[in-house]
């Protein structure tokens, strides 16, 4: 009885021996070919705290990583619309200036009046822009369009834009404590008061088709719209420079960003990363116990043993 109670007990004390040294080859091995030592508290329980901050701060900074990238494409989408419609007011401003020749006649007045309503359609559309879904120009109110059609003339023509959009710009959060303006308010863009781009627009067709303020010559009507758009256009550039000024921050922030991100993830690396030597040691030493507990239990092993096995 005692004989058989040793025997048992030696074979099972060889079979646990097996498996934890077998389990030992594998966590050195995996530790090898994946490359990560440390992946939970019981892996390293002094390294894993600062494991998990850094973790989480270079998940914080992908975060904000994604935020300014999505800003960036924003704010280039709306600096590209302004200067769209900052060309079309050159070439409205040059159909003022090719009007006012003597020799332009009542049909070419016409077909410039004709082209000027196609460069407000143009304008209309481009401020109302969507490239993400989202409208540029509406503030907070991403999903309405900033500007309608309010009135129009006999002939169906738009006679007047207003602005339906927030009186808010919308901010994005770039970092801690750190917000971007990307959706700008249209009015403060398009309609500023002495600076409607749309206004300006509509009053150079009318004049070219005939319609004048009491009291003025054809000369003096188209003067006037010269000096309007020069001033939308002026209204439009503080506009860019704003949106350019933003465009630079993001940029330097993407930076500033990525550098973090590189310094946390090198400690993330140096903290859950495998030690290739001390790996490889281990993983040797597990392997030689293991052959080893292999020779011992070839001595032990008999049918009784196999039996033991086997059940």
């Amino acid at each position: 009885m005692n004989l058989r109670v040793t025997t048992l007990t030696q074979n099972s004390n060889a079979i646990a021996n097996m498996r934890l040294r077998s389990a030992d080859l594998d966590k050195y091995y995996a530790q090898i070919t994946s490359g990560i030592q440390v992946s939970k508290a019981s892996d390293d329980p002094s390294k894993y705290p600062a494991l998990t901050e850094a973790k989480a701060a270079s998940n914080r900074l992908d975060s904000y990583a994604k935020q300014v990238s999505e800003s960036t494409a924003v704010l280039n989408s709306g600096l590209s619309a302004i200067q769209d419609v900052n060309d079309i007011l050159v070439r409205a401003k040059n159909i003022a200036l090719q009007a006012n020749d003597s020799s332009t006649t009542p049909e070419s007045r016409e077909a410039l009046a004709s082209e000027v309503d196609s460069l407000l359609t143009r304008a209309l559309t481009t401020a109302n822009s969507q490239p993400d879904g989202k409208s540029v120009f509406s503030g907070t109110a991403i999903d309405t369009a900033p500007f309608r059609v309010a009135t129009t003339d006999a002939q169906g023509r738009p006679a007047s834009v207003v602005y339906d959009g927030a009186t808010q710009r919308a901010r994005v959060v770039t970092g801690r404590g750190t917000t971007v303006e990307t959706r700008y308010v249209g009015s403060e863009v398009f309609q500023q008061p002495g600076a409607d781009v749309f206004a300006g627009l509509i009053a150079l067709r009318d004049n070219l088709r005939g319609t004048l303020p009491t009291g003025s010559t054809f000369t003096q009507a188209m003067n006037q719209r010269v000096a309007d758009l020069t001033t939308a256009r002026d209204s439009l550039g503080e506009a860019m420079g704003e949106q350019s000024s933003n465009l630079a921050t993001l940029d330097t922030l993407s930076k500033v960003i990525g550098d973090s991100k590189l310094d946390f993830d090198g400690r993330i690396g140096d903290l859950a990363g495998t030690d290739y030597s001390a790996a490889i040691v281990k993983m040797q030493e597990a392997q030689t116990s293991l052959q080893a507990i292999y020779a011992i239990t070839a001595k032990l092993a008999d049918p009784g043993l196999l039996d033991f096995i086997g059940r």
